[in-house]
């Protein structure tokens, strides 16, 4: 994983998408304040003009991976300052809210896997607790409805079954909402030890201790940051942004015990700003877009 080239691709993804897709942006206006649920536009498919619909899932998913998250990392990777991560949780939270509007739909965003959903809900668990509960009840029900798909792969690939999924498990239960949690954690596998050691040790005053396990699992991201479907960090979203840990270092600083000692340089650019007052403080559009969907 190199930091460099990851930028670098979500500046290609932000100039493809302004390119190919600048209607996205209005659509997204467009149902947020008039909740609009189906948009057309016509399109130059295999040299012929067509008629494309959009629903309003479609929109979201494509403003939000094609536009708020590529130009929130660009911009945190520019000048990163508190304005700008705070910018980058927000994109991430969006992506949470397409989720749980795909929940309110029954549906599912087409490829996302329980690692994307797992990691999503870890955003929530962080910074917008009060919504974990809606990506918990989304990812339990990926869990059940692929379970049979799942079984045809050998058993010792990873999947994030012993590193993200458990760690989402155990932050679960630790939130308040063990019944999901427990359920979540019989499709689990034995935990990583370093994850393992980050739920049993997650409030620990032993700096030493703390500093093993973070950076076994930093070390961890960045080794099954690949683009292979069977490692924990298979998107280049979640391989910038390390949620898994960041979201331990959150919870921590909620309970007002310290993280600045923190030397693995993945956290490096991220660690000044970690820990945030709740409630995280959303732009205008992020609002009119959780109160559309949450309605």
């Amino acid at each position: 994983m190199n930091l460099k080239q990851l930028v670098k691709h979500f500046n290609n993804v932000l100039k493809i998408s302004y390119e190919e897709e600048s209607f996205i942006p209005e659509f997204l206006l467009e149902y947020v304040n008039k909740g609009t649920e189906n948009f057309q536009k016509s399109l130059i498919v295999w040299d012929e003009e067509e008629i494309v619909i959009f629903s309003s899932l479609s929109v979201i998913e494509k403003k939000v991976h094609g536009f708020t998250i590529p130009e929130s990392i660009v911009k945190f990777a520019q000048v990163s300052d508190k304005s700008n991560y705070i910018s980058l949780i927000t994109a991430y939270y969006q992506n949470s809210l397409l989720l749980i509007k795909a929940s309110h739909q029954n549906t599912f965003i087409s490829g996302m896997l329980h690692t994307d959903l797992a990691l999503a809900t870890l955003v929530t668990i962080a910074y917008f607790p009060e919504k974990a509960k809606h990506l918990a009840k989304h990812l339990l029900d990926f869990l059940i409805a692929t379970e049979e798909q799942f079984k045809i792969y050998p058993d010792n690939l990873e999947f994030g079954y012993s590193s993200t999924l458990y760690l989402t498990s155990c932050l679960l239960d630790q939130s308040g909402y063990s019944d999901i949690s427990s359920q979540i954690l019989s499709y689990c596998k034995p935990p990583i030890t370093d994850y393992k050691m980050a739920v049993s040790e997650l409030y620990t005053t032993n700096t030493d201790s703390l500093n093993e396990w973070i950076n076994g699992m930093c070390n961890f991201h960045i080794a099954n940051s690949k683009d292979d479907l069977t490692f924990a960090f298979n998107r280049e979203r979640w391989q910038y942004f390390p949620i898994e840990i960041i979201a331990l270092l959150q919870l921590r600083s909620q309970q007002g015990l310290p993280i600045d000692f923190i030397t693995h340089p993945l956290l490096k650019d991220f660690l000044p700003f970690i820990a945030q007052k709740l409630p995280v403080p959303l732009d205008e559009l992020t609002q009119k877009l959780e109160k559309r969907i949450l309605e």
